[in-house]
């Protein structure tokens, strides 16, 4: 008897350290190292809206946390399924993330578009309109349930690294390219002019975002702390900032980049400025009251 309370005494011991390790461990946190602007890789580190939320909340919360970057999107799904990331700052709901992923209130609301090469555009109205072309998305990409059901039923669409996507619809072995819109229009201002791309109308879907917590992770039992605190900063228009502000960021890295596509800069400089007037007033119409119906509540359904 005493061998067996000296037993029970020593697993106690051994499961109050673990769970103080827990509670003092460091979370890490990472995303999609390509979907500017809600969360890109620059210098080696995770930026965007995403990150910036997550850490807002966590260091409210007062919470160890550690965002990096963990690989490509779908490495980084495949490492929240295992248990090596606790959350992830960005992904839209699907069925098969639901069952290792806890997500929160949706922050942000994207539609999905289909981007043609200019001069190849086609009539685009129903998701059947894709049936028999070939298509490009980035790997690990989901675009809601229902999106995806149709794409792996009746669609052709290669998912690939996001630059062999871009690769593939250039060299005409992709006849379009599945995007986010915000994506797609940053890409629509670096690559303007005889290279440019035209977003078809309408979207095929629109998606929220959503930050998310691997089900076993310890931080899952904050995700009520969590909805609280990102409820406020959707609500206080916070979001709406941030994404103005990495939006505005992005514009001015790619106003800087895309010097290197114009032939000759001397004679194209009023053709890119008109160019750059005509992108701002697409944006504002496209985003503007996205962003703004976001603000003005969350979906009843996520409340």
């Amino acid at each position: 008897m005493k061998t067996f309370l000296l037993l029970v005494a020593s697993l106690v011991i051994f499961s109050l350290s673990a769970s103080n390790s827990f509670a003092s461990g460091t979370f890490i946190v990472s995303g999609n190292p390509k979907a500017p602007p809600v969360v890109w890789e620059q210098y080696d580190k995770l930026t965007g809206v995403g990150p910036d939320l997550a850490k807002s909340i966590l260091t409210e919360l007062k919470l160890d946390y550690d965002i990096k970057v963990s690989g490509d999107w779908q490495q980084v799904q495949d490492k929240c399924k295992n248990g090596e990331i606790d959350m992830v700052v960005s992904a839209y709901k699907n069925d098969e993330r639901a069952k290792y992923m806890d997500f929160s209130l949706p922050y942000l609301p994207q539609p999905t578009v289909i981007v043609v090469e200019k001069g190849k555009e086609f009539l685009f109205g129903r998701w059947e309109s894709l049936i028999g072309k070939k298509g490009a998305s980035n790997i690990g990409e989901s675009y809601g349930q229902e999106f995806d059901t149709f794409i792996k039923e009746k669609l052709d669409v290669q998912f690939v690294a996001f630059e062999r996507a871009v690769e593939l619809l250039n060299r005409g072995e992709a006849d379009y390219l599945i995007v986010d819109l915000y994506t797609a229009l940053i890409y629509a201002r670096l690559l303007r002019g005889e290279d440019s791309i035209t977003i078809l109308e309408p979207p095929v879907t629109t998606q929220t975002f959503h930050l998310t917590i691997g089900k076993n992770s310890p931080m899952a039992v904050q995700m009520p702390a969590i909805n609280k605190k990102l409820s406020r900063l959707v609500k206080d228009g916070t979001v709406e900032k941030l994404f103005y502000k990495h939006f505005e960021s992005w514009k001015e890295l790619i106003a800087k980049r895309s010097k290197y596509f114009a032939k000759d800069s001397n004679i194209r400089d009023k053709e890119y400025e008109d160019y750059l007037k005509s992108r701002d007033v697409y944006e504002r119409e496209r985003i503007g009251s996205l962003l703004m119906r976001s603000r003005e509540g969350l979906p009843l359904s996520a409340e």
